[in-house]
């Protein structure tokens, strides 16, 4: 059996193509259209979370400010839901964002949040598409692809709606 060389400039775009396939899948995540990971510290206990451990969940990501109104309003209910689901596969993680760690801190406690509460910087706020306005949430599925981006504060039952078809 004879085999045929590929001719120089098919060789080409042969690699070109597979070096860009490379690089995309390398710089994506876990995989391509995922959400980026991180790894953020918790106020309430010190400890470090990053979202690829939480593969498997459904995770409701919300970015938040100490001084946000709203923001404060929403999160009793996302805590709640959060308690309410947590044994049926969701993961709820704060990121607050223009606030000091002593702020955010502070604030899980007078709300009595149940889920962590991350300090978020500016690396975090830039991989979710440079997060000005809040509260933004994501609601990742457990493949770890964004289904939802929700901007402005919504109701318990409105979060529900979209988290419980993905558990």
């Amino acid at each position: 059996m004879q085999m045929k060389t590929i001719s120089g400039p098919v060789k080409f775009w042969l690699v070109l193509m597979a070096v860009l396939f490379l690089l995309t899948a390398a710089t994506s995540g876990w995989a391509a259209g995922s959400a980026p990971d991180f790894t953020l510290k918790a106020v309430q206990d010190g400890k470090e979370y990053s979202l690829s451990r939480f593969k498997g969940k459904v995770v409701l990501i919300n970015f938040f400010t100490f001084t946000c109104g709203p923001c404060r309003e929403e999160m009793p209910h996302l805590s709640q839901m959060y308690q309410e689901l947590k044994g049926q596969g969701l993961q709820t993680l704060g990121i607050g964002l223009s606030s000091t760690p002593e702020q955010l801190k502070q604030l899980a406690t007078l709300l009595g949040l149940a889920y962590p509460v991350l300090e978020g910087n500016d690396g975090v706020s830039k991989a979710y598409g440079g997060v000005e306005l809040v509260p933004l949430t994501f609601i990742i599925d457990k493949q770890g692809h964004i289904v939802h981006k929700v901007l402005g504060a919504r109701s318990k039952e409105e979060f529900e709606k979209m988290i419980k078809p993905l558990l």
